[in-house]
C-alpha cells in the first residue's frame, strides 16, 4: 500500500510545481469593443440626447501579485460618438420658442488602475473580477450647424446661427467596475474578453471588448 501512495504522491506535487512555473509574472493584452455613454441631461432647456455609441481599443498591462490577485494598468481611447441636442431660442415677432440643433461630439481617453481576481489557476480559462479607478480625459466637440428661420417663403428669412464649433476637454476620476475571462489557446498566449462600467454622477461608460494578450 506504501509502495503505491508514495508515487502517487510525488507526481502529485511534481503537477502542482509545474503548474505554479508556467504562471508567469506579467501580462500583456490589446483589445477593442463597442464603447457606449449616458450622460445626466437637463430636459428643462430643450431636447438633449443622453446616449451615444462608438468604439474603443485598449492596452491592458498585468502584474500577478499572487496566483489569483493581480495588478492592472490600462490606457484606452474611444473614437467620437455623436449626440443630438436642441435647445430653445427666443425670435423676434415670433410667439412661441424655436429649436436651435447641435451636435454634441464626444471622446473619452482613459488611464485606469484596478485589482484583478481572477477564481482559478492561469490555465485554459478563467474568469475574473476587477474595480478600481479612472482618469478620464472627455474631449467635446459641439458643432451648431447654420440655421434659420422662415415662416412664410414671401418674407426673408430670420437668422438663428451662422454656424460655430466650440470644443473643451475636461478630466474626470471615476470608479471602474468590471468582469471577463482569459481563454489559453497556448500556454502563453489566451483571448481576454471583458466588460467594465467606468462611473462618476455626471457620466457614465460602458464598453464590451475582446482581444489577445500573451504572459510574460
Amino acid at each position: 500500500m506504501q509502495i503505491r501512495i508514495w508515487p502517487a504522491t510525488v507526481l502529485v506535487l511534481m503537477l502542482s510545481a509545474t503548474t505554479a512555473e508556467a504562471q508567469k509574472s506579467w501580462d500583456v493584452a490589446g483589445s477593442v469593443g463597442l464603447f457606449t455613454s449616458h450622460v445626466d441631461t437637463d430636459d428643462s432647456i430643450g431636447y438633449v440626447d443622453d446616449w451615444d455609441h462608438t468604439a474603443q481599443g485598449a492596452a491592458v498591462f498585468g502584474r500577478y501579485l499572487s496566483r489569483h490577485l493581480k495588478l492592472e494598468l490600462e490606457a484606452s481611447t474611444a473614437t467620437r460618438g455623436v449626440r443630438y441636442a436642441s435647445t430653445a431660442v427666443a425670435l423676434p415677432d415670433v410667439p412661441y420658442p424655436y429649436p436651435l440643433f447641435s451636435e454634441v461630439r464626444t471622446s473619452v481617453r482613459s488611464l485606469s488602475g484596478v485589482v484583478a481576481w481572477q477564481f482559478r489557476n492561469n490555465e485554459w480559462v478563467h474568469p475574473f473580477v476587477l474595480a478600481g479607478l479612472s482618469a478620464d480625459w472627455d474631449d467635446v466637440e459641439v458643432h451648431v450647424p447654420p440655421q434659420s428661420y422662415r415662416s412664410d417663403p414671401r418674407v426673408p428669412s430670420i437668422p438663428i446661427s451662422d454656424g460655430a464649433t466650440e470644443s473643451a476637454t475636461t478630466q474626470h476620476l471615476r470608479g471602474v467596475f468590471g468582469a471577463g475571462a482569459k481563454l489559453y489557446f497556448t500556454e502563453q498566449a489566451f483571448i481576454r474578453t471583458n466588460g467594465r462600467l467606468t462611473w462618476s454622477p455626471d457620466r457614465q461608460n460602458l464598453s464590451f471588448r475582446a482581444g489577445v494578450g500573451m504572459d510574460f
